[in-house]
């Protein structure tokens, strides 16, 4: 029986997977020991973005992108909607707990069945949502914590989260599955939207005399240009992988259940070094998440020979 995903596919989503776990680890560690605020913490992922990114286009294989007549709107579209996801997020960040807030990414690939049947009339059997629940619901668990119980979703902040900010990001990601498969290629589209996020969100994070002195002292220390680097390296490196994803599999919503499997190296690390970035958290905690890493591996694992309707 033939995968769901083409073998090239599932590569790039298990190495976007890998990325996006060590993006979220650089995260941890540069927000923890170089950059507290969240402002200038955004303004170098911006500029790390674009001044990393064009680096893809040294690959073998680059070619000329080619632009369909709808390909600049849909760009400034997924610029658009990358900024307003950014921005969200910053808010949310900002006023509620980040292990709160964070841990509500996977419900991600809850809105994206229903957002591509709609955009892409991408479709799958019954039993193929049934697994997606799943994987979302195994996802969830191993992002689970302390702080995160149900009375934490009354708060602005976590609802604004969960109702707005990532169903933002699912429609980014469809917009991104459209744009890399086509002529521009995952390569420019990275390129192109980390330019274009640069480009519009930067002067905005930068007004501010307040966050302009906390890159500078940020980018004074070891750490804070270490944590910049990486930041900036694994970011373009996951976008590009999960591009590379979208095209080959002309879809995004399978590829987004084997990108969630970052949290399995989260898991990994998090348990080899407690407390070191993820907070104290109990064995319970822990005894969640492990049981949360077998039902998203059983149902990724499903899902590779799910088929499409």
């Amino acid at each position: 029986m033939p995968l769901a995903l083409p073998t090239d596919a599932l590569a790039f989503a298990l190495l976007s997977a890998v990325c996006f776990a060590a993006l979220d680890l650089s995260q941890k560690w540069t927000a923890r020991y170089a950059v507290s605020a969240p402002e200038p913490f955004l303004a170098l992922r911006f500029l790390g973005g674009a001044a990393l990114s064009p680096l893809l286009l040294l690959l073998p294989g680059t070619t000329a992108p080619t632009f369909a007549p709808n390909a600049v709107w849909l760009l400034l579209a997924l610029i658009g909607a990358n900024l307003l996801g950014n921005v969200l997020y910053l808010r949310s960040v900002y006023r509620a707990d980040i292990s709160v807030v964070g841990s509500l990414w996977p419900l991600k690939n809850f809105y994206l069945p229903f957002f591509a049947l709609a955009a892409t009339g991408e479709r799958f059997a019954p039993n193929v949502y049934l697994l997606l629940l799943f994987a979302t619901v195994g996802a969830l668990a191993i992002a689970y914590n302390q702080k995160l119980r149900f009375s934490a979703v009354r708060e602005p902040s976590v609802a604004t989260m969960l109702l707005l900010t990532v169903p933002v990001f699912a429609v980014s990601d469809i917009l991104f599955g459209t744009v890399a498969g086509g002529g521009i290629g995952a390569r420019w589209a990275t390129v192109f939207v980390s330019w274009g996020i640069a480009a519009f969100g930067l002067p905005f994070l930068l007004a501010k005399r307040e966050t302009r002195q906390d890159i500078a002292t940020a980018l004074a220390g070891w750490r804070g240009r270490l944590g910049a680097t990486l930041t900036g390296v694994f970011l373009v490196a996951g976008v590009y992988c999960i591009g590379e994803a979208f095209a080959r599999s002309r879809g995004v919503v399978l590829v987004n259940v084997f990108a969630m499997l970052s949290g399995l190296v989260l898991l990994a690390v998090n348990a080899a070094l407690p407390g070191r970035l993820d907070g104290n958290e109990g064995r319970t905690t822990y005894a969640v998440r492990f049981v949360g890493a077998m039902v998203l591996v059983g149902a990724a694992t499903a899902l590779l020979y799910a088929t499409r309707r």
